[in-house]
């Protein structure tokens, strides 16, 4: 009865859609950047995937749940969301760029303090912003998170070739074929402009194949959800941050682990980061509490919604008045 009755919550909460929008934007540097405000409470800030992934389904329930406990900030990070019409290059896209775009917006809004909830790339970003500013962080919640050092950065890509039949990785080295005729910038533009074009479709169905090995049940990933991340995910910061994260190894372990901070560690066990990752955040945040679903790819939140707003509502009832 408890699970039936927290999914009704879900569906309920899905269905509004966060009502009473108030979106809002601040100056970073020369950029003007977007977010969204709800609920009241503590401030608690959250950071959607990608980078480039703009903060809708599932975010929007994440806020639906959590409103009643904080103010819920929906940052709209750099290159996404309504923050996507931003020059894309090597200059504006990097780790301190994004974290320093946190604590721009936590001073203009004047939060003595913050809990940081961030959702793979987001989780990573949530680590880095409590590495750099400890003493305006009072808590994390880590939700499939990127690891917080560049040592175990490709397990990700060799788990996901190693869960592609060989049918799928040849589809995949000929989609490629087609769409890389054109620049990442142009693929951007094309999908709005020309969404039939030879290249979108090609792209399209790569992303399709990209998908389908991020989750352990496959009859989960949906046309329509497919569809969404294609139109609202701005792909092109992820290989500017592939890169800098290799080529500077970047690592904020050792910072992490002279952390106070208290955290939520949540993942599924088929979780195409590798447990690997997990363990790493585990080890570097002392004071952390890890959970872990079964059956469960990275796409947490869409594989098993009730089991995690479970784990989560039960932590943040126990956490948010702590600090």
């Amino acid at each position: 009865m408890k699970n039936f009755l927290l999914f009704i919550i879900l569906m309920a909460s899905e269905i509004s859609y966060c009502a009473g929008q108030t979106l809002k934007s601040f100056n970073s540097g020369t950029l003007k950047l977007y977010y969204e405000e709800y609920g009241n409470g503590p401030a608690l800030y959250i950071l959607s995937g990608g980078p480039g992934e703009a903060p809708e389904h599932p975010y929007r329930q994440i806020v639906d749940s959590l409103k009643s406990f904080y103010t819920c900030i929906l940052i709209h990070q750099r290159g996404a969301g309504k923050s996507r019409n931003i020059p894309i290059n090597e200059e504006t896209i990097s780790i301190k760029n994004y974290t320093q775009d946190i604590e721009v917006l936590r001073k203009a809004r004047g939060d003595k303090k913050i809990t940081l909830l961030g959702v793979s790339w987001g989780g990573l970003l949530a680590m880095n912003y409590a590495a750099l500013y400890p003493e305006f962080t009072s808590n994390l919640i880590l939700v499939c998170s990127a690891p917080p050092s560049y040592t175990v950065w490709n397990v990700l890509y060799d788990n996901q070739f190693a869960r592609r039949s060989k049918i799928e990785l040849d589809s995949m080295i000929l989609l490629q074929s087609v769409f890389s005729t054109k620049s990442e910038r142009e693929l951007d533009s094309l999908k709005f402009a020309c969404p039939d074009c030879k290249e979108v479709m090609a792209y399209k169905e790569f992303i399709a194949l990209h998908v389908r090995a991020m989750y352990y049940d496959r009859s989960k990933v949906s046309r329509a959800y497919i569809n969404d991340i294609f139109y609202n995910f701005n792909f092109q910061p992820i290989p500017i941050i592939d890169e800098e994260v290799l080529e500077t190894k970047w690592d904020i372990t050792d910072k992490l682990k002279k952390l106070k901070t208290p955290a939520l560690i949540v993942y599924g066990r088929q979780d195409d980061q590798g447990e690997s990752t997990f363990f790493m955040q585990k080890e570097s945040l002392r004071f952390s509490e890890t959970h872990v679903i079964e059956q469960c790819g990275h796409e947490i939140i869409e594989e098993q919604p009730t089991a995690f707003f479970e784990i989560v509502l039960d932590y943040v009832r126990r956490t948010v008045n702590r600090n």
